[in-house]
C-alpha cells in the first residue's frame, strides 16, 4: 500500500507476487463471533468473498443470515464482541499495494475457530494483547477509506450526522479525497455530486439537516455521501429499504448508471434478487452464517442452472411475489418458516429446509455429518456448498419442487425430514 499504509502497519502489506491484481477484495476464510450470554456463538462460519476489479458482487441471503455484519466487520464498521477472530481480507486498490487488515489476526485473537467436531469458537488466550491489534485493524481501516472506500449505509436517517446540514458533511467528504481544497472548490464539489444523484444542487439545499429530508433524499445524501470520497471500492448495503417502489426505482436506476460504467468495483448487500441481477455482475448467497453459492449472476435468470437448493428458493419466492403471490415454501413440514437466525452446526445448515435432503435425494447421514465445500457444478456455472455431486439434479429443482407442491403434503413423496431440526443452535443477530 502507499506510504500511509505502510507506516501504520508494515507487517500487513502483502508482496506483489502473492496478489491476483484482477481481485480487489479477497476475503478468505472469515470468522465473526458474538457474545450471548456467557457463550460466544459464531455468526460468520468460514465466510468468502471476492469482488473482481471493476465488477460489482451481491452478496444476498435472507434476513438474519449474517451478511451485513460479514462485510461489516471486514471493513471496521461493526460493534460486535469479539467480532472477527480469523480470517484473510486483502483489498488491492488502485495505485496502492495490496494490504491484508485481519493480518497476524490468529496470534492475537482470543478465541480460535472451531475444530473437528466443535461448532462454536474455543477460547485460547487471556486476550490482553487483542485490544492492541484491535487498535491497528482500526488504523489500517481508516487509512484504506482515505485511499478510496465507500461506504452506503442501510439507514440513512441513522448514519446521517442530525447536527449538520447536508452541505457541510458533503464538504467533510469532498476533503477526504482533496484535502488540499478551499472552501469554494469544496463546495463546488457538493453542489456536483447533489446534481449526479439527482438532487437540486442549490445552497438552499446544502442547508437542510436530515431531519428535513425525505427518506429518497435521505438516501440520494447518502450515495452522495459515499461518492464524494470519490471511491474506488463502494459498498452499498440494502440501499432501497424503507423506500416506497417510485422512489425504489429510482435509486436502482441511480446506482445502475454509477456502478455500470466499468471504473467502480463494490457490493451490493441485499434480498431483493430483480436489483441484484441488475446492479451486480458477480454472486454471493449466505444463509444462516455460512457462503452457499458463488458464481455469475446469469444464474439466477437461468432456470436451468445447478443452483444451491437455497439459491433455487430464493428464485421461486422472487417469481411469485412478482406474480402476487404468497409463498410459504421453505419451511419445515408445516409449511411454515422457521428461524431465520445463524446456526452452529456439524452439518449442512439448509438440510432442515432442502427439498432433496426432504425427498431422501442425497445421502442424508453425510448432511448431517459433514459440512459440504463449495465446489463447481458445471463450466461457467456457479459453485455450490451442497452433498449432491449430480449438477442435473439441482438444475432439476424447480420441477421437483413444483410437483413436491402440487401433490400436496399427503402426497406419495416422504416429507419426514421437514420436521427435524437435528440438533443445531440458532443464534437472532440484529444488523
Amino acid at each position: 500500500m502507499g506510504q500511509q499504509a505502510s507506516e501504520l502497519s508494515p507487517a500487513a502489506v502483502i508482496g506483489a507476487e502473492n496478489v491476483d491484481e484482477s481481485i480487489i477484495l479477497a476475503a478468505r476464510d472469515v470468522w465473526v463471533a458474538v457474545e450471548v450470554g456467557k457463550e460466544v456463538k459464531p455468526i460468520v462460519q468460514g465466510g468468502r468473498l471476492s469482488v473482481p476489479r471493476g465488477g460489482i458482487v451481491g452478496l444476498v441471503g435472507e434476513s438474519g443470515s449474517g451478511k451485513t455484519q460479514f462485510v461489516r466487520s471486514i471493513m471496521g464498521l461493526s460493534s460486535l464482541e469479539p467480532g472477527v477472530i480469523s480470517g484473510s481480507a486483502v483489498y488491492s486498490l488502485p495505485g496502492q499495494q495490496a494490504i491484508d487488515v485481519l493480518q497476524d489476526i490468529d496470534d492475537f485473537s482470543p478465541f480460535r475457530p472451531p475444530g473437528p467436531g466443535e461448532t462454536h469458537p474455543v477460547r485460547q488466550r487471556i486476550g490482553w494483547s487483542w485490544v492492541l491489534w484491535r487498535r491497528r485493524f482500526r488504523q489500517r481501516l481508516a487509512a484504506l477509506r482515505k485511499l478510496g472506500v465507500g461506504f452506503i449505509f442501510q439507514n440513512p436517517m441513522g448514519a446521517l450526522n442530525p447536527y449538520l446540514c447536508v452541505g457541510t458533511q458533503l464538504a467533510e467528504a469532498v476533503r477526504v479525497a482533496r484535502p488540499s481544497a478551499t472552501d469554494k472548490e469544496a463546495e463546488e464539489g457538493v453542489l456536483h455530486w447533489l446534481a449526479q444523484v439527482h438532487l437540486k444542487a442549490t445552497r438552499e439545499t446544502l442547508g437542510l439537516y436530515p431531519h428535513e429530508l425525505s427518506g429518497g433524499m435521505a438516501q440520494r445524501v447518502m450515495i452522495a455521501l459515499a461518492l464524494a470520497g470519490e471511491p474506488h471500492f463502494l459498498v452499498a448495503d440494502e440501499p432501497t429499504t424503507g423506500l416506497d417502489s417510485h422512489i425504489r426505482r429510482e435509486v436502482v436506476g441511480l446506482l445502475h448508471r454509477i456502478m455500470a460504467g466499468g471504473e467502480l468495483s463494490g457490493i451490493v448487500i441485499s434480498h431483493d434478487l430483480p436489483m441484484i441481477t441488475r446492479l451486480c455482475d458477480e454472486l454471493t448467497v449466505m444463509y444462516r452464517g455460512r457462503v452457499v453459492e458463488e458464481g455469475p449472476i446469469s444464474a439466477l435468470g437461468d432456470a436451468a442452472a445447478p443452483n444451491h437448493p437455497y439459491t433455487r428458493e430464493l428464485k421461486e419466492r422472487a417469481e411469485d411475489l412478482a406474480k402476487g403471490r404468497h409463498s410459504a415454501r421453505g419451511g419445515g413440514s408445516d409449511g411454515s418458516p422457521d428461524s431465520t437466525g445463524v446456526v452452529a452446526d456439524l452439518g449442512c445448515v439448509y438440510r432442515s429446509r432442502c427439498i432433496i435432503h426432504r425427498l431422501d435425494l442425497v445421502d442424508r447421514e453425510r448432511c448431517s455429518a459433514a459440512l459440504p465445500t463449495l465446489s463447481p457444478t458445471v463450466a461457467g456455472g456457479p459453485r455450490v456448498s451442497c452433498h449432491v455431486e449430480d449438477p442435473d439434479l439441482l438444475a432439476d429443482l424447480r420441477e421437483i419442487s413444483a410437483e413436491y407442491r402440487s401433490r400436496g403434503r399427503q402426497g406419495g413423496m416422504s416429507d419426514s425430514a421437514g420436521s427435524q431440526r437435528q440438533g443445531s443452535e440458532a443464534v437472532e443477530v440484529t444488523p
